[in-house]
């Protein structure tokens, strides 16, 4: 989403936060603020948003006392409208003597990468919004809050028209999709250190002259054979960045049905997290056959609870570039199934995976999980089609 944040209108959204005087939650790296009467901010939000920081800044192999100054997050749909420039637009950040990030959802990874050290995290010259748009649509998280997962795009622009992308000024008139497909194409190819110190050398360019000067100084290459890499990758998707944070529970496959159950949850404890306005999650890993191996999912509620809202998402991490499948992430919900609410897919996994367990929060601040069931898959009849 576009990043930025008028002057004015800033200084009014700030002003206003002073007034209202917003609850504030101090994290390690991020500070929040919202409207305690709107929305209720859940334990493991803001823990969340720091260890998701840390795994952006250490992937590049910065320590977290490297990360910059620490993130200010406004959780508030009026000031978000007031502060973001663009209309419609809800989501935006700035950078002041701290990074802000402006926000009608309770984390938004795009906007916080765009807040980390990686993303330009602090007063400075900054990169051309082409590349500030391909960093954090590359940590753009599918997990830790509700969105969609990004795929590379299998055409790529010309070396005349990346040139003209990387003089684009205006983030909205940039395609997102292809900004990140370069810089995929890059990480893949040199590696997170090697981008690290690209991040570090393009500081401060303005034009594509500047990145070309960059990526000859990092890399050796100039700006149409960095094109051509970004040509030649097919249809792929990163990991997640969930598969990159410490600490989730981890549930491993022992050849018996493996439950993965959180219960009698409120948004207070300190590893349930938001996921929207009225919604919350619970994130946890699983360690699954390295080969492609098919189970039965099944998910069930107590009886009495209403079905609606509850759902499991998983997402493969693997590591490296994943070509094999356009859709690199499971979800179900509970829909329908009488007073337990039981239903059962069969699905297709291997190796580990990150996943979130979600519904909507009752008005008390419970939070009622699904209970989930993986089994094996015995009868060939009912085995999914190859991805």
């Amino acid at each position: 989403m576009p990043r930025l944040v008028s002057i004015a209108a800033l200084g009014v959204a700030l002003a206003c936060c002073h007034c209202t005087e917003l609850p504030t939650e101090a994290g390690e790296h991020v500070s929040y603020h919202w409207d305690d009467s709107e929305v209720r901010l859940c334990g493991g939000t803001v823990p969340t948003v720091d260890r998701f920081l840390e795994t952006v800044g250490g992937h590049y192999g910065w320590a977290p006392d490297e990360l910059g100054p620490g993130v200010e997050y406004f959780w508030d749909e009026k000031l978000s409208v007031n502060a973001c420039s663009w209309p419609g637009t809800f989501n935006c950040e700035s950078h002041t003597i701290r990074p802000i990030v402006f926000s009608n959802a309770p984390i938004e990874t795009h906007e916080l990468a765009h807040a980390s050290r990686g993303g330009r995290g602090r007063p400075m010259l900054g990169f051309p919004p082409f590349i500030n748009e391909a960093f954090a649509s590359r940590w753009s998280s599918a997990v830790i809050e509700r969105d969609q997962v990004l795929l590379t795009s299998p055409e790529f622009l010309s070396a005349a028209e990346l040139r003209a992308a990387l003089e684009v000024n205006d983030a909205m008139k940039l395609d997102y999709g292809l900004a990140l497909t370069w810089w995929v194409a890059l990480e893949s190819t040199y590696g997170p250190s090697k981008m690290a110190e690209f991040i570090v050398e393009v500081d401060g360019a303005t034009s594509a002259k500047g990145v070309e000067r960059a990526l000859r100084r990092v890399f050796g290459i100039s700006l149409a054979e960095s094109a051509a890499l970004a040509e030649s990758l097919p249809l792929a998707s990163v990991d997640d960045p969930a598969c990159e944070l410490d600490g989730l529970p981890t549930f491993t496959w022992t050849g018996r049905p493996l439950v993965v159950e959180r219960s009698d949850a409120h948004c207070d404890d300190s590893d349930i997290v938001n996921i929207d306005r009225r919604s919350a999650g619970w994130l946890f890993a699983l360690e699954l056959p390295d080969t492609l191996t098919d189970f039965y999912v099944s998910l069930s509620l107590p009886p009495g609870v209403d079905p609606i809202t509850k759902g499991i998402y998983l997402v493969e991490c693997d590591g490296e570039l994943q070509f094999d499948t356009m859709i690199p992430y499971y979800a179900a919900s509970v829909k329908n199934g009488g007073a337990s609410g039981t239903l059962r897919w069969p699905w297709r996994l291997r190796g580990r995976q990150v996943g979130r367990l979600s519904t909507n929060m009752n008005p008390d601040g419970a939070v009622v999980l699904p209970r989930v069931v993986f089994e094996r898959v015995l009868d060939d009849a009912d085995r999914p089609m190859q991805p």
